[in-house]
Formats: C-alpha cells, sequence, structure tokens
C-alpha cells in the first residue's frame, strides 16, 4: 500500500507498489474550442483518483495535456499581469480547422495545452497502461477526450479506455457514441468509485463523502505547480435555471474544518506555492458551521497564501466578519454573482440574489479594506430572453458602485430549465453548447464586444 499517500505524504518513486496492481494511465485532455485560459485549471477530480488508485496498489501515471508548467509547453505569457502572477495564464494554441457548421464564426478554433506531437511522442515511450482513465470537463470540450481515446488505443490496441467526468453525465448518449470501453455517467464521487470499482474489482472503500476526501489529491504527479486548488464542500443548496449543479451533485455537503485547514498547510510544506483556489459552488452557504471556522483558523494561523475565489460568491451571505477575516487572511481574487440587475430576471433564475445583497456586501467589503478595483462582479451575458437594454442597464449599476462588471458568456447547459427554452439547438452535437458559438448564434456578438470594449476603455 501507498502508505506515503495514505499519510499525505509525496511517495519518492510513483511506481513503487507491494501488490503490483494494474498500470492505469490518467489523461487530461486538450480544450478544443475557440478560447480558453488557465485560471486555476486543475483535474481535481482525476487527482482525486489517483491517490485512491495509488493507495489501492495500482501503478498510476498522470498526462496532463494541459499542464503549462510542463517541459514541453511552449512558454506563453499573456494574460492581465495579476492572473500570471497568481500562476495562471494562457495555453498554448495550435490552429485547427474550424467545424464546418462555425464556419461563419470570425475567430480561430484550436487545440489548447500541450502540442500534440508532443504528447504523441511521450505516450510512444511509454509502457503499455492495462487502462486509460480519461476526463473531459465541458460538454463541448468533448473532441480533447475523443482524441485522446483513439490515439491511445492506437498507440496501445490492449489497453481499455474509461471516460468519466462532466461530458458523460450530461450527455450520455452522445458519450456512449465514440467507443470507449467504459462510460461512467454519474458525478458523485461515492457512486463513481463505486462504478470504478466494478470495472477494476475493487473495493475502494468509499462508503461517503468522508471517505473520499480522506485522501489529498495527488499533486504530487505533477513535477512543478505554480498554484494549487481546493474543494471545501461539494454541491450547491441553490437551482438556478442556467445551472446543471443540482443534476451532477444532487446533495450539498461540507468537508471537515480541520481536514481542511490540514490540506492548505500541506500544500505550502510539500508544494511551496503560495496560491489557492477555492473550487467551491456555495463557499459561504451555511457559513457559521465552515466557512468562519476555516476563515478563524486561517487568522490565527497566519500561513501566509493568497486565495483566489474564481467561482465567486454569494453575496447575500457576505457579512462584515466574513468580509474582515477574508481581508485579514490574504483573499486576492474576489468575484461575487449577480449574473443580472433586473429584479424581473433575478426572480426568473431562481431568486438567489438580488440588488440589495450585493450593495450590502459591497458596502462589507470596502469597510473591510478593499478596495472597489478589488471586487469583481460577475453578470451572465446572453441569457436567453434577456433584452440588450437589461444588459447594458446591470452593467451600469455595477459600475455605479465602482465595481468591475465581468462579462459571463451563457452556455447552453443540458438539463437546466434555460437550456430547454432555446428549442434551436441541435439535440446531438455538444458544440452547440459552446460559449462563443451560442453569442454568435444568438445575434449578440455585436453588442458583447460592444460592451467588453466600453469596459477596458472604462
Amino acid at each position: 500500500m501507498f502508505l506515503g499517500v495514505m499519510r499525505g505524504q509525496r511517495p519518492l518513486i510513483v511506481c513503487y507498489n507491494l501488490f503490483m496492481g494494474k498500470k492505469i494511465l490518467l489523461i487530461n485532455p486538450w480544450i478544443y474550442d475557440f478560447t480558453a485560459f488557465d485560471l486555476w485549471l486543475k483535474p481535481l477530480g482525476l487527482l482525486y483518483l489517483a491517490s485512491h488508485l495509488l493507495n489501492q496498489g495500482y501503478e498510476v501515471e498522470l498526462l496532463d495535456c494541459l499542464n503549462r508548467l510542463d517541459p514541453d509547453c511552449p512558454p506563453i505569457s499573456r494574460g492581465p499581469r495579476y492572473l500570471r502572477e497568481a500562476g495562471c495564464g494562457s495555453y498554448y494554441k495550435e490552429i485547427l480547422p474550424r467545424p464546418s457548421f462555425f464556419r461563419h464564426i470570425p475567430r480561430y478554433w484550436g487545440r489548447f495545452g500541450l502540442p500534440f506531437d508532443k504528447v504523441k511522442s511521450r505516450m510512444e515511450m511509454l509502457s503499455s497502461p492495462d487502462l486509460v482513465f480519461i476526463t473531459a470537463g465541458m460538454t463541448y470540450w468533448y473532441p480533447g477526450a475523443v482524441v485522446a481515446k483513439e490515439l491511445s488505443q492506437k498507440i496501445w490496441p490492449e489497453a481499455q479506455t474509461v471516460l468519466g467526468g462532466i461530458y458523460p453525465v450530461l450527455c450520455p448518449e452522445h458519450a456512449d457514441s465514440w467507443g470507449f470501453d467504459y462510460v461512467v455517467k454519474v458525478a458523485d464521487p461515492v457512486l463513481v468509485m463505486k462504478e470504478l470499482g466494478g470495472i477494476l474489482e475493487t473495493d475502494f472503500q468509499v462508503e461517503s463523502y468522508e471517505d473520499f476526501f480522506s485522501l489529498k489529491p495527488a499533486f504530487f504527479l505533477y513535477p512543478r505547480l505554480s498554484y494549487t486548488v481546493l474543494l471545501t464542500s461539494l454541491g450547491c443548496p441553490f437551482r438556478c435555471s442556467y445551472c446543471a449543479s443540482g443534476k451532477l451533485y444532487p446533495s450539498f455537503w461540507h468537508r471537515p474544518t480541520e481536514e481542511v485547514i490540514e490540506e492548505i498547510l500541506f500544500f505550502k510544506e510539500q508544494y511551496g506555492i503560495k496560491d489557492i483556489a477555492f473550487y467551491d459552488d456555495a463557499l459561504l452557504f451555511q457559513a457559521e458551521k465552515h466557512f468562519l471556522p476555516l476563515l478563524r483558523k486561517l487568522a490565527e494561523l497566519s500561513p501566509g497564501f493568497r486565495f483566489h475565489l474564481p467561482n465567486s460568491i454569494h453575496p447575500a451571505y457576505v457579512t462584515p466578519q466574513i468580509a474582515q477575516l477574508m481581508k485579514k487572511v490574504g483573499f486576492k481574487t474576489l468575484r461575487m454573482s449577480l449574473e443580472t440587475a433586473s429584479p424581473l430576471w433575478q426572480a426568473k433564475t431562481g431568486g438567489k440574489v438580488n440588488n440589495y445583497a450585493l450593495e450590502r456586501a459591497t458596502r462589507y467589503f470596502l469597510d473591510a479594506g478593499f478596495t472597489p478595483q478589488d471586487l469583481e462582479v460577475y453578470l451572465l451575458f446572453g441569457l436567453p430572453g434577456i433584452s440588450e437594454e437589461e444588459m447594458i442597464n446591470s452593467i451600469k449599476y455595477v459600475k455605479s458602485w465602482g465595481l468591475k462588471p465581468r462579462l459571463s458568456l451563457y452556455s447552453p447547459i443540458p438539463h437546466t430549465p434555460d437550456y430547454y427554452k432555446i428549442g434551436n439547438l441541435p439535440p446531438d452535437e455538444p458544440l452547440f453548447h459552446n460559449k462563443v458559438a451560442f453569442l454568435y448564434q444568438s445575434g449578440n456578438d455585436s453588442l458583447y464586444q460592444k460592451l467588453q470594449e466600453e469596459l477596458r476603455g472604462s
């Protein structure tokens, strides 16, 4: 057994294995898209899976085609300076022909990540794995997983391929059509481990979320890290009309505070990183039970991290104490979700937030020492039914508070109420879920470009 993994320490040689189990290659594939940026993007589920596989005696290797710090990745230094200083950055992009149905879109289509030839050469140098596990995030990123599968089957005809991730959960029939040996169509980590246990004929002894999170994610599989990511809760209690979180994780659960603190300190000791991004969908929900104790302990320890919130937080749950502690412990990238300033559309999309909650949270953050420039507000651009006037008014409203509006492009997500309101999306092609493609299909591209230029100039 990998005792080092059980204790949260880095094993000296990954393939050291008392059980000499099967060899498994984990692949985080390329992104095929018009645009992509490494905004603290790591395959966290795959890294947890790696730890559980190692713990059961499997030999595990990781091939992350999106690892910008990989020696085979050409250096790219684009993107805002503050994000680059926090470990983020642009991906290398290989320009490819656009899919035929995207020919009208005046954007370059490409493969983001490690150069294809470098990945192919590296795979050819590896000894044959018994199984290849491939993850797929966004539904419209599935081409990367399919190409990785085809390459694996060509190089190792005897290896079995397993597909998992968000894509096969939301598009199961489409995922079935590509010829993977196994397709995992659940996202709940306990159910995932049950399915994989059946495939591998292994009892992972994961009966609860506590069991799943008892091992730390295997970040040691990366030779270098510029940041790590952290998940302190699972799921979301809200059911917004544009989001599929409830489909992926039906329940909501918090990790024990002590366990999260131990993991944060472990990141510092083992990897020497300063930047940590929270992956939670509802970080501030039930804060008295979870987030506040975490903040208090971090304030006591003063570990010297810079924390980031790429998924944003719920303004209604911000309190003066939360704002003050977030400032004290080092939260840097701070984003709040508003989506729209229209009370009518706030109610239509789930009633999660209102303008008063945003204004109150803003006052708390400013009183705690954050500046208006520190606070970004997500606005959902292009939600079907919202008028141009309402979108413009939302931007003006956020700017009236001196805050930075950040336009988040709407992406049609299967199994959400808003998805079924669109009506004209081909049901058998997830590429049409692409946010840039939908922007042009909906005719909002000129307005979006105009507003982005205004925001850049403001």
